[in-house]
């Protein structure tokens, strides 16, 4: 008899520990989950602003090569108009100019890069 209670109790006790257990690990299998889908959603955010930023890159290399294209356009032309200058008034007006065109490029290349952050890194 005193076997049969004593049995009983530690069926009795086995059973609460073992539902605890399973709480615990379906609370922990909650949690789990939760942070799982949290992560989900952050590496979602981040492939979203890596592939802004990749577009964002793309135009401004774009850019900068159409701009250089068009400086290259400005070089030859001056080389040609150099060429063909006969007075020192002229070559003055030919080094302005040459100036004049590396002027233009230091600033395209500040203005894509200030354009380029204010877009991405607000």
């Amino acid at each position: 008899m005193v076997l049969k209670i004593i049995g009983a109790l530690l069926v009795v006790v086995s059973a609460y520990f073992y539902g605890f257990h399973q709480g615990q690990n379906k609370e922990e299998l909650k949690n789990a989950r939760a942070q799982i889908s949290t992560l989900e959603r952050t590496i979602e955010e981040f492939k979203v602003k890596q592939t802004s930023d990749a577009v964002a890159l793309s135009e401004l290399r774009l850019a900068e090569s159409a701009s250089r294209d068009e400086l290259d356009r400005m070089r030859r032309q001056l080389a040609e108009i150099e060429r063909l200058s006969k007075t020192n008034a002229d070559r003055e007006r030919n080094r302005c100019l040459r100036l004049a065109v590396r002027y233009k490029e230091v600033v395209d290349r500040a203005d894509r890069a200030i354009k380029f952050c204010a877009k991405n890194h607000k």
